[in-house]
């Protein structure tokens, strides 16, 4: 209890204090407002002043020039009085002199009033802004003083019904404290009774507990797996007899699936681009089987031609029969300049016999007979560079990879329009894998 005392008096400190603050506060904020006023009203008040001692500086000045405007306007008149009692027989210009003076005098009024008239009006227009300025000014410094005015009082107002509210219910909770502490007291005293009246029913029921969930432990353990397969058992034919919702709905997105998956099979399998493409690597395969194979009878027949030399034909016996004409076709007459060692076999086996009379018939050709005319060789050099097929053009494509050049521009693009099979070189039948445009 005299915690609660000492607790409740250091809430009434605390509440004194928070009082004592806020009249602080309330005093600093209205001097501190007050100020504010007082130096907004001589900031509003500081432009009148300063206009006030422009606009008398200002007619100061005006003073001055009218004075002196005076004094030189008499200075002249006396001159001119003076001068005019010199010339006191010239009538007429006495005459013009006072038109003159007279105007001259006249503008200066007019002068005087205009000048005195816009003074006026800027003094006017001035006093009535500034006085409408530190009015407004006046107000905005009244508006704001409320306001703060009514915040301060607001807050105390607030934290004073605060404070009642929590007294109040600090007052509440310890009668409310003491109220269950009664209670407990009371309730602990029969809960002990009642406690030791029903141990002993509650202590059997346990251990009954207890014993049946140690029987149905060592059933679980010891038959795990029947009861997970009659379990597994249980749910699928659940699944299948009473198939749920859910159930349903993926069994339809299966099929779904499935019947999508085959739709896109069957398209792929129909496909144009699909069959293009299965052709394509098939003939591509085919080429490269049959590049392969060329390679491989290359390097057998060079393996050959290693182990058994060819043997060189035996003295001419017979020069009428070697001077018998030998039809070559055009194709044959330009034979390639540098041959590759995969077209050498293709061809070496079925030309290799016949090589040999060639040969020696045009040794004895360049031993026994004269040199033929120039300009059949002329002729027969440029039939040379004509086209194996058109003989028409000249030959500007190298065929790869045999590397014969005995093509035209339109024939080479004529025979790559053929399939794929049939691109093949028209000297050595190798298949054309790519061509080369040649400029002689």
């Amino acid at each position: 209890m005299q915690a609660i005392v000492m607790l409740l008096n250091g809430l009434g400190w605390t509440l004194d204090m928070l009082l004592l603050l806020l009249d602080l506060n309330y005093f600093l904020v209205s001097s501190v407002v007050s100020v504010l006023f007082l130096t907004i009203r001589f900031i509003f008040n500081l432009p009148w002043t300063i206009t006030n001692g422009i606009l008398q500086l200002c007619e100061s000045l005006y003073g001055f020039v009218f004075m002196v405007g005076d004094s030189s306007c008499s200075l002249v008149q006396t001159v001119l009085d003076v001068l005019w009692g010199c010339l006191a027989g010239l009538d007429s210009l006495k005459l013009i002199w006072n038109l003159l003076c007279h105007l001259l005098f006249r503008s200066r009024e007019l002068f005087h009033r205009g000048l005195l008239n816009i003074t006026v009006y800027v003094q006017t227009f001035h006093h009535n802004f500034w006085e409408a300025l530190s009015i407004t000014g006046s107000l905005a410094a009244y508006l704001v003083n409320s306001l703060v005015n009514i915040c301060l009082i607001a807050i105390q107002n607030v934290l004073s019904a605060a404070m009642a509210l929590w007294l109040s219910m600090v007052n509440v909770i310890f009668m409310g404290a003491e109220l269950v502490i009664m209670l407990l007291s009371q309730f602990s005293n029969s809960a002990v009774a009642v406690s030791i009246l029903l141990w002993t029913p509650c202590q059997l029921i346990l251990d009954g507990f207890a014993s049946l969930s140690r029987g149905v432990g060592i059933i679980l353990y010891k038959h795990l797996y029947a009861i997970l397969f009659f379990l597994l058992l249980t749910i699928i034919c659940r699944i299948i007899f009473r198939p749920s919702p859910a159930v349903r709905q993926f069994q339809l997105k299966v099929i779904q699936m499935y019947r999508i998956a085959l739709v896109l099979a069957c398209s792929l399998l129909h496909c144009e681009f699909l069959r293009r493409v299965i052709a394509k690597s098939v003939q591509i395969i085919r080429m490269f089987r049959i590049y392969g194979t060329a390679l491989v009878r290359g390097w057998n027949l060079r393996r050959t031609r290693i182990q058994n030399p060819p043997v060189r034909p035996a003295t001419v016996q017979n020069p009428i029969r070697i001077r018998e004409p030998n039809p070559v076709p055009a194709r044959e007459q330009n034979p390639p300049l540098r041959p590759s060692q995969s077209s050498v076999p293709n061809s070496a086996q079925n030309t290799q016999p016949a090589t040999h009379i060639p040969q020696a018939s045009s040794a004895y050709k360049k031993r026994g007979e004269p040199s033929q005319d120039p300009w059949k060789l002329l002729k027969q050099q440029e039939e040379s560079k004509k086209c194996v097929i058109c003989q028409d053009e000249n030959k500007t494509v190298l065929l790869l990879p045999c590397r014969h050049l005995c093509l035209c521009a339109a024939c080479t693009q004529i025979l790559l329009q053929q399939p794929v099979h049939q691109r093949n070189c028209p000297l050595c039948r190798q298949m054309i894998l790519q061509t080369l445009n040649v400029y002689i």
